[in-house]
Formats: C-alpha cells, structure tokens, sequence
C-alpha cells in the first residue's frame, strides 16, 4: 500500500494540480458529484484562510514585540547621580517633567491593579498581568479557531453502493486547529528558552516566561486532542464503508506520524503536572522533556510535512539555544591557568562549607574564576562534576564582582534539599566516594559554569551611571542571594548616598546569620557610615530573645523589650526586638514562632523612609507564599495619583524572585 495522504478525486492524464501551502495539492477540474465538489471547494478555502490566520497570529506576535521595544525606548531617562539634589529627609522635592510623572502614575494604577496573584488554585502563583496575557491569546486562538469555518453538511453518494457519506465543515476545523497548533510550536519553544530572544526584545527575564510556555503547550495538547478527535469521527463514522474506510486511513504512513505525535504530545502534557514532577523527581522531568519534545517535533514533521516550516523553525531555535549555552560555557573555561601555560578546558576549583540546621542544611561555595563579570542579581547554572555532569541548577551569585583586572569572586547560597543539592551536602560532610572508592575531598570541589542569566537589579546606564530609588531589600532564608549583592553594590555607589536602603532578613534562627557573617559585619559598618541610608532589620522566627542570650550578648544587642517599629507581628505579644547601642540602624526581632508582616514593611517603608524625589524598588526573595504576600502589599502601595502630583515614591516597582537560589 503506498502510503500518501488520500484524495477524494485522483488524478488522470486531463487533470492538473493546483498547489496550496500547507496543503496536497487539488486535482482539477473537478469529476466528482456535486456535494463533493462542493465539499472541496469549502475544504480547500478553510485551509487557505488557516495559513493566513497563523500568518496574521505571528504577524501580531511581532506587532505586540515590536510595541514593547517602542515602549523601553520611550521610558524616560533614569536619574543618575549627578542628577539628583538631596534636600531635608521627606520633604518633597517636585522636579520631575510632566512626561515622567504620567509614565510612573500609568505604571503605578496598573501595577495596582496587575500586580497581585489570581486564580492561585489554577495558574499557580503568578501575577494578574500574565493571566491577563494568557486570557486575551486564548480569546484570540478561540476567535480565530472559529471564524472562516463554513457551518454546512453534504450529504454525498459513495461510488457502487447505495451507502452515503457525511461531509462536513469538521474538517476545516480539525485541519485549523492543527494548522494553529503548529504555528505555536515555535512560540512556545522560544518561550522556553534559556538564549531568549523574547528575553532580550522585552527585558521579561526568561524564567518568568516560563509561565506562558507551559501553557501554550497545554493549549497545544488541546488543539491536538480536538484535531485528532475531529478526523477520528469523520474517518471512522461520516465515512463509509466502515470498517474499511477507516482501516485504510489509519494505515498510512502520515497517519502513523500523527499517533506517534499525540502518544508524545500526551507524555510531555501529563508529565508536566507538579504532582507528576514531584513523583518522578526534576531531573527526570527535565532530561525527558528535552528528549521527548525533540522526538514529538520530528513525528509531527513526519505527520504533514507540509507544514514542516513551523517545525524547522522550532528545531531552529533550540539548537540555536543549546548551541549559545555551549558556546557560554567554553568562553568560561577554555584559557590559559598560570599565565600562559596549560591551555585547555579548566572548571573552577570552589571551596565548600556546610552548615547545619534542621531544615536540611545550607551549603556557602566561593570560588573565584577568570571570566567576563556579571550583574548585581544574575545567576549561573553550576555543574557539579564531582557529582554528575549530567545535572545544572541555576544558582544566584550572592556576590558582587570586583572591578578589572580582579578576578571575580563568586560567592553561592545552597539550600540543601533532595537530589543533587543533597548529594552536595554528602559531599561538603565526607560522605560521597569516587570512583576509586576514596572518599572525596568535603572542603573543595571542581566546578563548571553557564552563564549569566537573568536581568540587572542595579542597571547601570551610560550617561547617568546607576538609577537612584528607594530600595527595599527583603529576603527569606537562602533568598538572601539575591538582596545580599544589591545591597553590597548599592551602598558603594555614588548615585545611592543619602538615599534610603533597607535590608530585611527573615530567618528561622539566631545561627542562619553565619551563612553571611562576614558581608553581614561589613554592612553593619556602613550602616554606620554617615553619608549612607542603610538600616538593617533580622527577623527570627522560630525563636524568642530569651531562647538565645548568646546571641545577644554576641551582637551586644541591649536588653529592652520595645517593639521594632518595622513590626506588624500577627500578634501582640509574639515578638521582642533589639538594636546596638552604638549601631541604631541594626535590629534583631525575634518572633517566637510568627512571620512579620510585610504589607507593615513596605508601608512603613514608604510612608517614615522612602524620598518622594525618588521611585521605590522593593527587591524580594524567599518562598512562594512570601512572593503572594509582597504582591499584595506592593500593589497596595502604589498610588497613581500621588505619582502625577510628584510624590515619586508611590511609583513601587518589584522584582521577585522565587528560585531560592
């Protein structure tokens, strides 16, 4: 049996072939019954108008990107440090243009409105905005799946039998939906990309696109289960003679292809489930994934290669994006060691330190290693080849790079969980073995890098140098990487003196401070270092003062039980505070068993710190729930109107971060 794509009318010697995209060409004139020529007509029309609605769909895509880059080019230019006069604290300073005040007061009603989490229990923890963005293309691919279909049925006879067939317009539909399907396929691969291009045209950084990846696929899994629905029931129900029609349909080679695709299609959807994840653990579901959606491409090329462009462009970008990743990795380890000596291939050699507590421990790597620096807020993927080389994790640099010719100090924050962070922590406690069987070294382990990633905290512009704002800084546990540099940076650069920044830290216990002891001693200094607005709040949460004198004789905190006046506890009795003596702008809260609120933080912040010259930035890490709560406050606490009047301050901007790194 040849395996090719059917017609209704085969082609003779009278015959020619009318080519369409994406579609077998139709053979004219046609000699079939009427209904049938008819039906053709229809099919061929739909088909067309399908290929110009996926046209029209990447035509908007680039239109909308297009918007965007208009838009970053229109924000209007950050001060810089030679641009801002520091007047009497909180005294309102109105000297930005009407053209800044209306930007900051759009920005300030949407984020209030935008900002917070929706729908928790079924898009997960993310913003309004990217529901919002999700809802209008599904508006959008609903619209466009059911306009240009014809809405008729033909009743057409079947050739030397009295049997009929049913034609219908499900056809079309079917065949648009999947049209539709494989013009998204390159969409959601960029969008999952670490080498984004979406990443650059919009600034978004590429990990909190991730959330329109996954549901662009599940859209796509739809579309594909309603294709495959569709020409089941006209095979084998609308057609006749059955069983045979349906037996020769499904035997064809394109068809083949297609199940091979849904079976695959079907494992990436049902595997992409968090409970699915949790049960087979990341790293299968991220090497599977690779794997799977690679093959899932190739049957869908096999499937109807007409459409191969959608597929090639997809195969396109992702080798594109594991060709950069690889490239970035060797500019990083390919070079001289010793000056000129021993050119090759060389992983940075990190020292480790473990410290223990009884939510798993953390491990403190530092290493430093000769390559280009990175952002304040950027990650790598680390490489762990003591451990595998089949693994990376993206981990925050909880360090600020020093100035050429330095070499670059890295300094990383690891929570030790299951899977290879756990492994780590064997490692760091002597337990893991090589493969001579010799237990390998717990004080130093090679490592291999890729990177940076992620987008700037402390973006630096050519004419202006560093943006001046009030700045926030508030981290859960090993969130700490990601406020930690912020505040480092931000406290040695000229545009941030007298500028108010503060640094909030929420810990389970007194002990967790020994993760950064040594940044944590340099910035209490500069908290005393008249030029500089920097105060520093820790919270203890799993403890009371009195369940830790050590610690308070250690930080020679006095022995007043007033209330921190950063505290909104969930309690009136659950907390007791403290501060230096010599040092007011370094505090200890001790919560026994509470969290602080944070909607008291931001607000307080804004309303006795922040300067109203000035926009707010809140920069946040630690748990989900955390990130929901901030959203929350942060939306609260914009306030449009007193943006267009010049109280700048109610312009807050925040930038959260939840990988924990």
């Amino acid at each position: 049996m040849a395996h090719v794509p059917r017609h209704i009318q085969m082609a003779d010697d009278t015959s020619i072939l009318e080519p369409h995209w994406g579609y077998v060409a139709r053979v004219l004139p046609c000699t079939n019954d009427p209904g049938s020529c008819e039906y053709l007509d229809a099919v061929y029309w739909m088909h067309d108008v399908s290929m110009l609605y996926s046209f029209i769909m990447w035509a908007v895509i680039g239109g909308v990107l297009a918007i965007v880059v208009v838009f970053r080019t229109m924000k209007p230019n950050p001060k810089g440090a030679s641009q801002i006069s520091f007047s009497e604290k909180n005294k309102p300073v109105f000297n930005e243009s009407a053209y800044s005040r209306a930007w900051g007061g759009v920005r300030s009603f949407l984020r209030r409105r935008l900002l917070p989490e929706g729908l928790v229990s079924v898009f997960g923890h993310v913003s309004r905005l990217q529901i919002l963005i999700l809802s209008i293309m599904l508006a959008y691919l609903l619209v466009f799946s059911l306009v240009g279909i014809v809405y008729k049925t033909w009743i057409t006879p079947v050739k030397n039998s009295n049997l009929t067939n049913r034609r219908t317009g499900l056809g079309g539909f079917s065949d648009r939906i999947g049209v539709l399907a494989y013009a998204l396929t390159p969409l959601t691969v960029a969008l999952s990309t670490r080498e984004s291009i979406l990443t650059l045209i919009t600034g978004i950084p590429y990990q909190s696109l991730n959330f329109l990846h996954r549901w662009l696929g599940r859209v796509i899994y739809i579309q594909a289960a309603f294709h495959t629905f569709g020409w089941t029931l006209i095979e084998a129900n609308f057609y006749q003679p059955q069983p045979k029609v349906y037996r020769e349909f499904i035997g064809q080679l394109y068809m083949i292809w297609g199940c091979i695709a849904m079976l695959l299609l079907s494992f990436l959807f049902f595997f992409s489930f968090q409970r699915a994840i949790r049960w087979t653990g990341h790293e299968f579901f991220r090497k599977s994934h690779y794997v799977v959606a690679m093959i899932y491409i190739g049957a869908c090329w096999g499937h109807w290669n007409q459409l191969a462009c959608w597929m090639i462009a997809s195969l396109g970008i992702w080798g594109l994006d594991r060709g950069i990743r690889f490239l970035r990795t060797l500019l990083i380890h390919v070079g001289y060691v010793n000056g000129s000596r021993d050119f090759g291939f060389h992983s940075a050699q990190s020292s480790i330190e473990y410290f223990d507590d009884p939510d798993g421990g953390v491990v403190r790597m530092e290493f430093k290693h000769n390559h280009e620096a990175w952002e304040v807020g950027q990650h790598f993927f680390l490489c762990f080849p003591a451990l595998t080389i089949w693994q990376s994790h993206p981990l925050t640099v909880a360090s600020v790079p020093e100035p050429h010719p330095a070499l670059p100090h890295h300094t990383y924050i690891i929570r030790c969980r299951s899977g290879e962070t756990k492994r780590l922590k064997e490692l760091a406690l002597g337990n893991i073995n090589g493969r001579d069987g010799a237990p390998l070294s717990s004080t130093n382990t090679p490592v291999i890098l890729c990177g940076p990633y992620g987008t700037a905290l402390l973006p630096s512009h050519p004419n202006t140098g560093h943006e001046a704002s009030n700045i926030l800084a508030i981290a859960g546990g090993t969130g700490i990487s990601i406020t930690l540099p912020l505040v480092l940076a931000a406290t040695t650069s000229p545009a941030f003196t007298g500028v108010p920044i503060d640094f909030v830290w929420m810990i389970r216990r007194s002990a967790n401070k020994k993760w950064i002891a040594a940044e944590l001693e340099e910035l209490k200094r500069r908290s005393r270092t008249e030029k500089l607005d920097l105060r520093i709040h820790i919270y203890i949460t799993q403890e009371s003062s009195e369940s830790d004198k050590t610690e308070l004789i250690e930080d020679r905190d006095s022995t007043s039980k007033t209330a921190d006046e950063m505290i909104e506890p969930n309690s009136n009795s659950c907390c007791s505070s403290s501060s230096t003596s010599s040092n007011p702008n370094y505090k200890i809260a001790y919560m026994d068993a509470q969290h602080p609120s944070l909607g008291s933080i931001v607000s307080n912040f804004l309303e006795s710190r922040a300067q109203s010259n000035l926009k707010t930035r809140v920069v946040a890490s630690g748990p989900q729930s955390m990130g929901a709560d901030l959203r929350s406050a942060v939306a609260r606490a914009n306030d449009g109107s007193k943006v267009w009047k010049g109280d700048m301050r109610w312009d807050v901007e925040l930038e959260w971060d939840d990988r924990m790194g």
